[in-house]
C-alpha cells in the first residue's frame, strides 16, 4: 500500500513544540524534507536544530496562523520550493478554558482562525500542489471534535468544524489519489498551548502523565504514506499504532476497509 517515504516533502503546522515537534521529527527521520512552522521562533529553531542533529532536513518558517496572509506565504513557499510535496499535518491549535459568557469576540476568532479557517487555507492552497502521484492530509483532532466539554466552546466548535472540513475534502477529491484523515493522540500529552517555559512551571506529578508523541509516531507516518487508500476517517493514534504493530501495514489497511464498509456509503 503505501511506499517508502524518503526523499519526499511534507509540511507541518505548530511544529515548535509537543505533538507537532514530534511529528516533525519523526516523518524528517524516514527522510523526508519537513517544512515546518509555528508563531514561536525559538521553540521552531529548537525543533529544527533537533531534526538536523538527527540528520534530518528542516525548513523553518514562523508563521502567525491566524493571519490569512501569513497562510498564503507559507503555502507558497512550500509549494514553490518543495520538491516532491506528499503530505500536509495540520497541527497546529490554540486552547483557552473560559465560559462562554467571558469569552470575548476577538478569543472566539482567534481561535478559530488558527484551528480551523488555517487548515482550511493550507488545504485549498496545497492540494493542489501535492504531486502528481497523490498525498495525505492529516488534520490533528481531539476529543473535543466529538464530545462537547465545558469552558471549551471555542475550541470544541474548531474541532467539531475540522471534522466536517476532513470529511467534505474527502468527498470532493474521492476520485484522486489523495487521503484527507482527521487524527486524535488517543494518549495524554502536554496541553497544546503550553510554551516550553510555561511548562516549566507545572508540578512535576502533573508532567509525568504527558506521554511522548513519538510513541504514537507510527501512525503519522502510516498515514502520512496514503495516496487515497482510505479517505474522511477519523482515527485514534494510540489504536492505530497498536494495530500497526500487531497486524502491520497491509492488514490494518484491509482491516479499516472492512470496518469502514457499513459507514462509507453515507459518506462517498
Amino acid at each position: 500500500m503505501t511506499d517508502s517515504l524518503a526523499a519526499w516533502d511534507a509540511a507541518v503546522t505548530g511544529a515548535g513544540r509537543g505533538l507537532g515537534r514530534g511529528v516533525a521529527r519523526a516523518l524528517a527521520r524516514t527522510g523526508m524534507r519537513v517544512w515546518i512552522c509555528a508563531d514561536h521562533e525559538a521553540e521552531l529553531e529548537r525543533t529544527a536544530a533537533l531534526i538536523a542533529g538527527e540528520g534530518g532536513d528542516a525548513r523553518p518558517c514562523v508563521v502567525d496562523l491566524a493571519d490569512p496572509e501569513q497562510c498564503a506565504a507559507f503555502a507558497d513557499l512550500v509549494g514553490e520550493g518543495a520538491q516532491r510535496l506528499r503530505t500536509l499535518v495540520n497541527n497546529a491549535a490554540v486552547l483557552e478554558r473560559v465560559a462562554v459568557e467571558h469569552l470575548s469576540l476577538d478569543r472566539w476568532n482567534h481561535t478559530l482562525a488558527v484551528n480551523l479557517t488555517a487548515p482550511f487555507l493550507l488545504a485549498r492552497d496545497l492540494v493542489p500542489r501535492l504531486d502528481p502521484s497523490g498525498g495525505s492530509v492529516i488534520n490533528v483532532s481531539s476529543m473535543a471534535g466529538v464530545r462537547p466539554t465545558a469552558l471549551e466552546s471555542a475550541y470544541c466548535a474548531s474541532k467539531f468544524g475540522i471534522e466536517a472540513l476532513t470529511r467534505c475534502l474527502a468527498l470532493e477529491l474521492r476520485d484522486r489519489p489523495v487521503s484527507v484523515n482527521t487524527i486524535t493522540p488517543g494518549i495524554r500529552i502536554k496541553p497544546t498551548s503550553l510554551t516550553e517555559e510555561q511548562v516549566s512551571a507545572v508540578a512535576p506529578q502533573e508532567r509525568r502523565q504527558w506521554n511522548d508523541p513519538d510513541r504514537i509516531a507510527p501512525a503519522f507516518l502510516w498515514l502520512a504514506g496514503l495516496r487515497g487508500e482510505v479517505s474522511g476517517c477519523r482515527f485514534d493514534a494510540r489504536e492505530l499504532t497498536e494495530a500497526l504493530e500487531r497486524h502491520g501495514p497491509d492488514e490494518t489497511l484491509n482491516r479499516i476497509h472492512q470496518l469502514d464498509e457499513a459507514r462509507s456509503a453515507e459518506w462517498f
